[in-house]
């Protein structure tokens, strides 16, 4: 009798593995689909909204930041930058770091929950070794 229980345990871990690597593989599959969509904004960069004051008046800008200096220096194409200037809300550059970075985030989702289900993958496997 335990040899039937021991199969249908077997049975059960091989299947929940195969469902993770399926749904890993779906994710990475919508991963692909994104990045067809349109370019991707780089790691680590968000967009800040700043104000500017000219003669009492105050203007909203906005720009693209950057954890590291990737964006080529306006003055200067050989320097380089954490900040890429968008302009004001609804600018064409404005809207395109907007899609760009909403490809990204999507990513970084994806690649997060990816990396989850891989360690439940592992742990299916390690699990069993112990019972």
């Amino acid at each position: 009798m335990s040899s039937h229980s021991e199969l249908k345990t077997s049975q059960d871990v091989h299947l929940r593995a195969k469902q993770i690597k399926s749904l890993i593989r779906s994710l990475k599959q919508k991963i692909k689909k994104i990045e067809r969509e349109g370019e991707v904004a780089p790691a680590n960069c968000h967009i800040i909204r700043y104000q500017v004051n000219r003669k009492g008046t105050i203007y909203w800008y906005y720009k693209l930041q950057s954890a590291e200096s990737i964006f080529p220096m306006a003055t200067n194409n050989e320097k380089k930058t954490k900040y890429k200037y968008l302009g004001r809300a609804g600018s064409s550059a404005h809207i395109d770091a907007v899609e760009k970075l909403t490809r990204r985030n999507l990513i970084d989702e994806l690649e997060r929950v990816i990396q989850s289900l891989t360690e439940s993958y592992l742990d299916i496997y390690i699990g069993t070794e112990t019972e």
